[in-house]
């Protein structure tokens, strides 16, 4: 991951702990893995290496329907591979995560901490601070 990725991911955990711990003591028993998710969210964009211009480009590709499309370029190599990578990148971070034989639930919020809440499988209080957290930068 770049070094702005790396100090994103630790601000992220560092907010999940401060509000686990304050906020919402029962989360508690919860806060290990919480925080290995938020520090393991964006894992996948290690797998598409691209400046900011880039990723600019690939979001609002995506935001405008490009999503699904992407998939079918993943293994390419250049440019178009890693701008596919990018726009796949929460699958690929759950894959990597899966592979390392991660915690079920920091690979499932890798694959969903973009999506609804309606589509978490991980417990809605747990995806309401990690979601929170992540989208305060």
């Amino acid at each position: 991951m770049t070094g702005d990725d790396q100090a994103h991911v630790i601000r992220v955990a560092r907010r999940v702990d401060a509000s686990v711990a304050v906020s919402d003591p029962l989360l508690g028993p919860e806060r290990r893995w919480m925080i290995a998710a938020a520090l393991m969210h964006d894992v996948g964009k290690a797998e598409a290496p691209l400046g900011p211009l880039g990723r600019s480009a690939v979001t609002v590709i995506v935001w405008l329907g490009g999503g699904r499309v992407a998939r079918r370029y993943v293994d390419r190599s250049g440019r178009l591979g890693r701008a596919a990578r990018y726009a796949t990148y929460p699958e690929l971070g759950a894959s990597l995560l899966t592979q390392a034989g991660s915690d079920a639930r920091v690979a499932a919020w890798s694959r969903e901490h973009h999506l609804p809440m309606s589509s978490w499988s991980i417990p809605p209080p747990a995806g309401e601070v990690l979601s929170r957290a992540d989208d305060l930068g």
